[in-house]
């Protein structure tokens, strides 16, 4: 546990094995992955997730009878 007072490091999330490493790691020391590639690739998938929750809202939205 850190010292009362103590500023624990900043650290970054690896998003291949979900273990947190050192900003300054280029590949994660638990899984090899690379960091830039591993992150990029989380960005663009949550980015099509987005868009797929969108489309999907905008289904229902559409699916919903008429209110009378």
């Amino acid at each position: 546990m850190a010292e009362p007072g103590r500023i624990p490091q900043p650290l970054r999330l690896c998003r291949g094995c979900r273990q947190f490493v050192q900003l300054s790691e280029l590949a994660c020391p638990f899984c090899g992955g690379d960091l830039d590639m591993l992150q990029a690739d989380y960005e663009q998938r949550l980015a099509a997730m987005r868009e797929a929750a969108a489309e999907l809202r905008e289904a229902m939205a559409r699916a919903r009878p008429a209110a009378e």
